[in-house]
């Protein structure tokens, strides 16, 4: 079973991409009176920040002890 930090890191580096081509589809909208309410670009930066972090615990660079 890989570390915990390593799951942690897949799962936001997939929300990432999933709010980064949702922030796409939104950019490129049609009808620019539907903005919707989602703030992609805040998830996209969270789950990057998220990935880089448990990316780094992962492999050693920062210490959980």
């Amino acid at each position: 079973m890989p570390p915990l930090w390593m799951i942690a890191c897949g799962v936001s580096a997939v929300l990432a991409l999933i709010s980064e081509i949702a922030n796409r589809r939104r950019n490129q909208r049609k009808d620019i009176d539907r903005v919707g309410f989602m703030p992609w670009t805040t998830i996209t930066a969270m789950s990057l920040l998220t990935c880089g972090i448990s990316i780094a615990f992962g492999f050693g660079f920062i210490s959980a002890e």
